[in-house]
């Protein structure tokens, strides 16, 4: 990353932020520390129609949407955005005029809501009349009389004791049952304290019924034709949301982006600092991108500066990473993790082969190895997949393709019998997971040395970058001699090198220079030799990590021994059940292997990932830095293309 320095004449500044938004490659910086207070003034804060507008837009945008038909599938895997190019999305914001529609479709919103809530409001009183259908007299009736009153209520415990109370303290009243619980109680005005009281003790409650001139069964004739109208209007504003959505949607999306770069634009610019006439801005530019970034400029302005300077005491420049080719699929996986701090390298290259094949053994199948090769492909053949999505597809198509190579050296079709295959692919199986788990679990480790090799390795080159290649080599180098001995020591004894009692004593010298090295920081004899033995206990978390590759055997075994049970399992319910067992037995075997391949693929991808994570980038990563998030037109409803594709 650079860091810049772009001064603009006042006039050229919004032009110079338009070529910036579009180049996408600038994230600004907040230059308030790097100037004095009186040097710079902050320009005086203006209402911009785009705010306005763009608010409008994006509500017409989410309102329309919902209105939007689409097949279930293509909704889920297609980007529903619109593709479009520069050019057409200018035309579009010159010629469409879209005031009218948008208020329209704020009428249609206003309209769906209110009679929504009044259909709400209708379906409560209802469910209150129904109660009391029986009361025969209108509700808008005054019971009150000069020396008595009433009150509708609902007695949930024994209307009897109830009854009883009252009588018992005086009071003067009648009960009128209207349905199972609800009673009309009219009583003295007189005796008005001693009733509510009663109420309250026996936990009574009474009731407010709407202030309506007929009688219930009158009012619920009525509520029913006022639910059908409101349910009609419902239906005639979707009915004209509708089409809306499918004449004007597509339009009304490009220039709900358009606004919104025009606002994000006019925000920046408003709390920019400068003076009268200059507008200046500081941003990080990826340095790949910076001669390009000033080409641009000098083809369209002509008042401007760039320069780089050096970042403040302190300031960590934002990071990213950008990789081309197969590698740009793996590149999820780094960035699942975080991008590296800077100063460090992109794993993205270097995991790559461990993940394809690690991902490989864990699916260890042929068959299911060629189906998600085929539904992948075709998802990202048939389908406008998003852009930001296709890299994940890439990677598990990717997986698939790992999945067949590994399968035919693991003889996994479907967990079928092998004996049962052509002699050519017979011959080409060279391990066995369920029958012989051990070779396996030897590649497995092995892979995982491999691995962590290559971890301390990268640290070195990492360290040589940073200008240390002194200490990396010091820090990493008497591990690396300390495992090739080893290597040299196993492979001995198992007769695939020479034996030689030469690498004990390259394992022996191995040990005391990771003593001797290890230490070296520290001060005193003492603590350098403490320091320096104490490492050693590093090799126990090496040995583990090692282990830990030993999944790859489990999930490959899980997955073979799965797609056998499944077979087998559909073996015996043919053999077993009489006529409908042949259509049983295809029933399991689909649902079955379509399970066991979910699955795994899932375990596939989370493990594969989780031995880079923590076993491999832990060798050689010191942390995560901050996501660069550069100034750009966010594509929130529309794709920029260089030639529409549709």
């Amino acid at each position: 990353m650079k860091k810049i320095r772009i001064l603009a004449h006042g006039e050229d500044a919004p032009e110079l932020l338009e070529i910036l938004q579009r180049a996408g490659s600038t994230e600004f910086i907040d230059i308030s520390n790097s100037f004095k207070e009186e040097d710079l003034k902050k320009k005086e804060k203006t209402a911009f129609e785009f705010n306005y507008v763009s608010g409008r837009l994006d509500f017409a945008v989410r309102f329309l949407s919902k209105f939007q038909k689409k097949n279930p599938i293509k909704k889920i895997l297609e980007d529903q955005r619109e593709y479009v190019t520069q050019k057409e999305m200018e035309n579009i914001a010159k010629s469409f005029y879209f005031n009218d529609l948008v208020e329209e479709v704020a009428n249609l919103e206003t309209q769906i809501s209110e009679s929504g809530q009044k259909i709400q409001k209708l379906e409560e009183e209802e469910r209150l009349l129904k109660e009391w259908v029986r009361l025969d007299i209108p509700l808008d009736t005054h019971l009150e009389t000069k020396y008595s009153d009433s009150l509708f209520i609902k007695i949930k415990e024994d209307e009897q004791a109830f009854s009883d109370s009252l009588k018992e303290k005086g009071a003067i009243s009648n009960l009128l049952s209207i349905a199972d619980r609800n009673f009309v109680l009219t009583y003295l005005k007189d005796d008005k304290e001693t009733i509510l009281k009663t109420i309250n003790e026996f936990g009574v409650e009474t009731i407010e019924l709407p202030k309506r001139r007929g009688t219930p069964e009158e009012e619920l004739e009525r509520i029913g034709r006022a639910k059908k109208h409101a349910e009609e209007d419902i239906v005639n504003a979707n009915k004209k949301a509708k089409e809306i959505s499918d004449e004007h949607l597509s339009k009304l999306k490009i220039l709900s982006d358009y606004f919104y770069w025009k606002k994000q634009k006019n925000d920046l610019l408003m709390s920019s600092l400068g003076t009268e006439s200059v507008s200046v801005f500081e941003a990080w530019c990826p340095t790949n991108k910076f001669s390009g970034l000033n080409k641009k400029l000098e083809e369209n302005l002509k008042l401007f500066a760039i320069e780089e300077i050096e970042p403040n005491e302190g300031e960590i420049p934002p990071v990213e990473i950008e990789n081309k080719g197969i590698f740009k699929a793996f590149e999820t996986i780094t960035r699942l993790y975080g991008l590296p701090e800077r100063g460090n390298l992109d794993p993205t290259m270097f995991l790559s082969a461990f993940f394809f094949i690690f991902f490989g053994l864990c699916l260890t199948d042929v068959g299911y190895g060629i189906i998600v090769l085929v539904l992948v492909g075709s998802i990202l053949l048939f389908f406008r997949v998003p852009k930001e999505t296709k890299p994940l597809f890439k990677l598990i198509m990717l997986g698939g393709l790992a999945s067949v190579i590994v399968g035919f050296f693991f003889g996994g079709y479907f967990g079928a019998p092998m004996e049962y295959m052509p002699e050519f692919l017979q011959k080409i199986q060279l391990f066995d997971p369920v029958a012989k788990p051990i070779p396996v679990f030897y590649l497995a480790l092995a892979l995982g040395v491999l691995q962590v090799v290559v971890g301390m390795i990268l640290k070195i080159v990492t360290e040589a970058k940073n200008k240390d290649l002194l200490g990396g080599i010091l820090d990493q180098g008497p591990w690396l001699l300390l495992f090739f001995s080893i290597f040299l020591y196993v492979a001995g004894s198992f007769g695939l090198i020479a034996n030689s009692s030469a690498y004990v004593w390259i394992v022996v010298a191995s040990l005391i220079l990771i003593v001797v090295t290890q230490g070296r920081k520290e001060k005193g004899i003492i603590k350098k030799s403490f320091k320096g033995t104490l490492s050693l206990y590093n090799f126990v978390s090496y040995f583990s990590d090692v282990l830990s590759y030993s999944r790859l055997l489990a999930l490959g075994l899980a997955t073979s021994a799965l797609a056998f049970a499944v077979n087998l399992i559909a073996t015996l319910a043919r053999d077993m059940i009489p006529y409908v067992g042949l259509i049983l037995m295809v029933i399991i075997l689909i649902i079955g292997h379509l399970f066991n391949l979910v699955v795994n693929i899932l375990g596939a991808f989370i493990h594969s990932a989780r031995l880079q994570f923590v076993e491999f980038f832990g060798k050689f990563l010191s942390g995560t830095g901050r996501n660069f998030r550069p100034f750009k037109q966010e594509e929130r409803n529309v794709v920029i293309v260089e030639a529409v594709n549709k």
